[in-house]
């Protein structure tokens, strides 16, 4: 029998999610503003703070409280990650890192968030909406046919060739 997943997973999958982000903005920190890195740090350790507080000082609240405020962590690093799409695509204009930044982390995140998450309700007896089954699987296979055709070794010679001239 699977083990139930407890409500501060949430939290510690938004940690995790900001902590990637502090990561990816260090290597491409030509292209973002320098303090970016450290604000996502920031908020890593405000949801690491929020899990050591939680287990103790929150079970008044019971589950179904614990489940929304640590999934709102879980949505706001989730919107960061495609606010770092919209910018790299409205903002700086760099349409092939977009597509790669989508392919490569907003897709794989979104999906691993919603695969926790139909888990976490099928385990408390809420049925997840069979139109939401059928997009999990629809966004997988769209993140698959992304992935294989955005990093593919050409696409990915094309991007890197395009990004040299445009920083010439």
């Amino acid at each position: 029998m699977a083990a139930e997943l407890l409500p501060e997973f949430f939290a510690l999958l938004g940690t995790d999610l900001f902590l990637m982000l502090s990561l990816l903005t260090c290597l491409l920190d030509d292209r973002f503003p320098k303090a970016l890195p450290y604000i996502y740090q920031i908020a890593a350790l405000a949801g690491f703070g929020h899990l050591l507080v939680s287990r103790n000082f929150f079970t008044v609240f019971g589950d179904y409280m614990r489940f929304w405020y640590c999934f709102f962590y879980l949505l706001v690093s989730l919107t960061n990650i495609v606010a770092v799409n919209i910018y790299f695509a409205a903002v700086k204009n760099e349409w092939t890192l977009a597509k790669v930044w989508s392919g490569a982390v907003t897709f794989p995140t979104i999906l691993v968030s919603i695969f926790f998450v139909s888990n976490y309700s099928y385990f408390q007896g809420i049925p997840f909406p069979l139109f939401l089954q059928v997009a999990l699987v629809v966004a997988a296979i769209i993140m698959g046919t992304s992935v294989a055709i955005f990093l593919s070794p050409e696409a990915l010679r094309k991007a890197l060739k395009e990004d040299k001239e445009v920083r010439k």
